[in-house]
This record gives C-alpha cells, structure tokens and sequence, in this order.
C-alpha cells in the first residue's frame, strides 16, 4: 500500500530522509515535464532543482489540504514565471532558428520526416501564448486534472478550464494561419 504524502512530509520532518526521496521519485517526472513545457530544457533543470530546495525548506510550512503535488507545482510555477519575467525585463529574447522549406513540396504534417515541423509549430504557437495558458496546455497533455491544476495555478477550477479553452482557441488560429501562409 503507497504512502500518503502527508505521512512522507511527518516521517521527512521526524528525520526519516528516505521518505523526501520518496517524494521525489513520486512527483519528478510530472515536475520536471510541467517545467518542461514552460521553459528550455537547461532553464528547466535549473528551475526542478531551485523548486526541490524550496520544498526542501518550506516542507515545515506545507499546510495539508491533500494537494501536495499541485503545492510542488505551484512553487515551480513561481519560479518560472519569475525567470521568465527576469528575461522579459532583461529583453532576452530566445531567437528561434529559420526553418528550412523545400520549395514547391506540399505539406503533409502527418509523413514521419514533417512530424519534426509540426512539432517545431506547436512549440512555435505555444511562445505566443500567455503563461498561464501555455502551463495549462502543458498540463493537461500530461494528463493532469483541472483540479490540480487549478490548485498549481492558485485559481477556480472554471478559470483553469476557460485558460484551456482560450488556448485551444489561440492555438486553432495561430496554426490555421501558418498553414494558410505556406
């Protein structure tokens, strides 16, 4: 039977350390994928390892309402949003590379070798998105509920779920357009 995570933060804070890597090996792989969508792969790494600290040293203060993975989340989120503001008011603006196009070739986003571009034109329409936006799209093709991430983004469920709708909608329109423009 799996250990509630309540009861892995109580054996953490009595000094079991075995029971943080517990908690660790549970939710790395959704964190690091949340921070993946957000950011870079190296900023991602840099803002997983800045969240693990912060949970390091804020678990003493972690309030149990049953959301620990949305709290984690939550965290990250901070995080990023505080390195992507850092970079807005540094004017550090990543410069994505020209695509290559064969002349005269139709598209067909579903042959294996264009799967690449139709990825690289996901990522590309995602840039446009807000923040918040982009971290629900990234979520919830995770596969996380609207309730979680309602709890990482400190917001009703019903904003969570309008965030997904306005960035189905953006995202709708930013592809038709660039398909159009081909």
């Amino acid at each position: 039977m799996e250990t509630d995570d309540i009861d892995l933060i109580r054996a953490y804070l009595a000094g079991a350390e075995e029971a943080f890597g517990e908690l660790f090996r549970r939710y790395r792989l959704p964190l690091f994928g949340y921070l993946r969508g957000m950011l870079s792969e190296a900023d991602a790494e840099d803002v997983f390892q800045k969240t693990w600290v912060r949970v390091c040293r804020k678990l003493d203060s972690y309030r149990d309402d049953g959301k620990f993975q949305a709290w984690i989340f939550r965290i990250g989120r901070n995080l990023a949003l505080d390195l992507l503001r850092r970079r807005k008011r540094l004017q550090e603006v990543p410069q994505l590379e020209e695509q290559d196009g064969a002349a005269g070739q139709e598209y067909d986003p579903w042959l294996p070798e264009q799967e690449g571009e139709l990825l690289l034109q996901l990522d590309r329409a995602l840039e446009q998105l807000s923040p918040e936006q982009r971290a629900v799209f990234q979520m919830r093709r995770r596969q996380l509920s609207f309730r979680v991430i309602a709890g990482v983004q400190n917001c009703p469920v019903n904003t969570a779920v309008q965030r997904m709708r306005y960035a189905m909608k953006r995202l709708c329109g930013i592809l038709r357009k660039e398909t159009k423009d081909r």
